[in-house]
C-alpha cells in the first residue's frame, strides 16, 4: 500500500496553482477512492486545476525508484522541446529546491513528475481493446507506423534513446498521425549522469543479448522500436490477432523473442512481406541481431517506410 494516500476532493499545493484529487470513475461518491494506476514503478492519479479544468498525471514513484535522476532528467529534456512527443515544457519534478512547500508537506511526492493527462488510450489499450482492434485497417497501420518510425529516427538522430518502448509507453494521437511518448524517466539523453540502475526494457519487447548497460545507450530503441514497427504494422490482419491468447499485451511472448519458426513468427513474416518485401527484410535483421548495434537503424525504418507512400 502507497504511503501517500490521497482522497477524491483533496487539493494539492504546486507553486501558485491548485490541483484536485478526481474520484474514481467506477465509484464517483466514494470519497476513499480516487483515479491511480498502479505500474511497476509508480502511482499515476488524475487532478484537476479547478481555474482552468484541464487534467492532469501525477506520477509517484514507488520508495525504491525515487531518485536525483528523475529530476536531472526532467531537466535534461528541456534541451530538447523540438521533439514534441517527448512534451517536455509540460513536465514538472517536484523537488525539494524548487517546490518546498509541496514536499516538506508530502515527503513522498519528491521527484513525483506532474504533466497533462492524456485521455487517448496507449497502443497496449488498443491491443487490448477488441472491437477497436478489429477497426484498426491497414491504411491506419502504415501511418501509425510512419508517424512512430519518423519520431524514432528524430530521437536517434539526437543521440537520444527512450530506452523502454513499449506498447503500453506509446500513446497515438490525431487519427495515427501524431504521438506521445510515456515513462522518459530511463532515458538515455547525452551529458545526463549514469542511473544506478539501467533499463533492461519490457518483457516481449527486449533483446535477449543486452550489453553491460541494458538499452541505456544511443542504439537502444532500436530492437525494442523494430518489435513495436512491427506490431502496428501486422496488427490489421486477423490472422495475426487470432493467434495471440486472450489478455496478451504484446504481439510475441518473451519466449518467444528472436525465436524463428513459431506460428506467430510465420504470420508476422507473411504479412510483412504482403505489405512490402522491405519491412520484412528489416524485421529479420532485428530478429537475428546479435546486438542492438546489429539492428536497424531507426532512420532506415523511416526512410523504407516513407519509400513504401513514394
Amino acid at each position: 500500500m502507497p504511503s501517500f494516500q490521497p482522497f477524491s476532493g483533496m487539493f494539492l499545493q504546486i507553486g501558485g496553482s491548485y490541483y484536485e484529487f478526481m474520484p474514481h470513475p467506477l465509484f464517483p461518491d466514494d470519497k476513499l477512492t480516487v483515479f491511480a494506476l498502479e505500474g511497476g514503478t509508480a502511482f499515476v492519479y488524475q487532478l484537476r486545476n479547478p481555474d482552468t479544468g484541464n487534467l492532469y498525471a501525477l506520477k509517484v514513484f514507488k520508495s525504491g525508484y525515487r531518485t536525483e535522476h528523475i529530476a536531472q532528467i526532467t531537466q535534461a529534456l528541456v534541451r530538447y522541446r523540438d521533439l514534441t512527443p517527448l512534451q517536455p515544457e509540460q513536465r514538472i519534478c517536484l523537488t525539494r529546491m524548487n517546490y518546498p512547500q509541496t514536499v516538506s508537506s508530502h515527503p513522498e511526492l519528491e521527484y513525483a513528475i506532474l504533466m497533462r493527462w492524456l485521455e487517448e488510450p496507449t497502443w497496449t489499450g488498443l491491443l487490448l481493446n477488441p472491437a477497436t482492434s478489429a477497426r484498426y485497417t491497414r491504411q491506419q497501420a502504415l501511418t501509425l507506423a510512419q508517424t512512430t518510425a519518423n519520431v524514432l529516427w528524430d530521437l536517434e538522430a539526437h543521440g537520444v534513446a527512450h530506452g523502454d518502448l513499449a506498447g503500453n509507453n506509446l500513446v497515438p494521437l490525431l487519427g495515427y498521425k501524431r504521438i506521445a511518448l510515456l515513462d522518459l524517466e530511463d532515458m538515455y539523453i547525452p551529458g545526463t549522469p549514469t542511473p544506478r540502475k539501467f533499463s533492461q526494457g519490457t518483457p516481449g519487447y527486449q533483446h535477449r543479448h543486452l550489453g553491460p548497460r541494458g538499452q541505456w545507450c544511443p542504439e537502444g530503441d532500436r530492437f525494442a522500436g523494430a518489435v513495436l514497427l512491427t506490431e502496428i504494422l501486422t496488427w490489421w490482419e486477423p490472422r495475426v490477432r487470432a493467434l495471440l491468447p486472450d489478455h496478451a499485451e504484446t504481439l510475441f511472448s518473451p519466449e518467444e523473442v528472436q525465436v524463428p519458426g513459431t506460428p506467430c513468427w510465420r504470420v508476422v513474416r507473411e504479412t510483412l512481406y504482403r505489405l512490402n518485401p522491405n519491412f520484412l527484410a528489416l524485421f529479420d535483421r532485428a530478429w537475428s541481431s546479435n546486438t542492438l548495434t546489429d539492428c536497424p537503424g531507426l532512420d532506415v525504418w523511416a526512410t523504407t517506410l516513407l519509400s513504401h507512400f513514394s
